[in-house]
């Protein structure tokens, strides 16, 4: 090239920065500039994906960032509902296990409650049975001891004629044999007169009589 190009040597820094962050350098645009045609599609490919990059950056940045700031609000929104649903949920199965437990021991409760009751109205039954049997057993034994005592006071009171009368019989019998010996045949059993106490068909009527027997 018949130019000169002034620039390039006392750009050397610039021209690095070119090279390595545009991927371009000096001797491309010299090279365009002399309509080479590999050099001229490069830079014009280049230069048309840099004006649709600039003409839709804003727009694809703004959606872009939406779409990021979306991600982000979502996965926050998400962890922050499962988070708290992990907390509610345990909170919730701890009280539905509570209700269980509370639920099942007032069924055992009263389970127990009837039993108990059930058990001690049976005692209480038995108890009753018990009592009124030994009171029946007791007023019978009392009224048979007082019927057997009764019975036996009356015979004895029945049997003091018949004791006395044996009494007055042999002590007759003993005068009478003096008598006997003492007389002979002039004894006469008139003159010994005995004591004769009623007898117990006498005391029967008497007791018929006056008490109903």
């Amino acid at each position: 090239m018949k130019l000169k190009n002034l620039v390039t040597s006392k750009s050397r820094h610039l021209e690095r920065q070119l090279k390595t962050k545009f991927n371009a350098s000096s001797n491309l645009v010299v090279r365009a500039l002399t309509g080479d045609k590999s050099a001229l599609k490069l830079i014009g490919q280049t230069g048309n994906d840099g004006a649709k990059i600039s003409e839709f950056a804003p727009q694809v940045r703004e959606q872009m960032l939406a779409a990021i700031k979306g991600t982000e609000d979502l996965n926050v929104v998400l962890s922050d509902i499962y988070k708290q649903a992990g907390v509610s949920g345990e909170k919730i199965e701890r009280a539905v296990q509570s209700a269980i437990l509370a639920d099942t021991h007032l069924a055992n409760i009263l389970e127990e409650m009837k039993l108990d009751f059930t058990s001690s109205k049976e005692k209480e039954a038995l108890r009753h049975q018990q009592a009124t049997d030994h009171l029946l057993l007791k007023a019978w034994v009392d009224k048979h001891m007082m019927q057997v005592d009764g019975e036996y006071k009356m015979l004895q009171t029945e049997l003091q004629t018949d004791i006395r009368q044996q009494t007055i019989d042999l002590q007759h019998d003993r005068e009478l044999g003096k008598y006997y010996l003492e007389m002979g045949d002039n004894a006469r059993d008139d003159f010994k007169p005995k004591k004769q106490y009623a007898g117990r068909s006498i005391v029967q009527k008497i007791k018929d009589a006056l008490i109903g027997f």
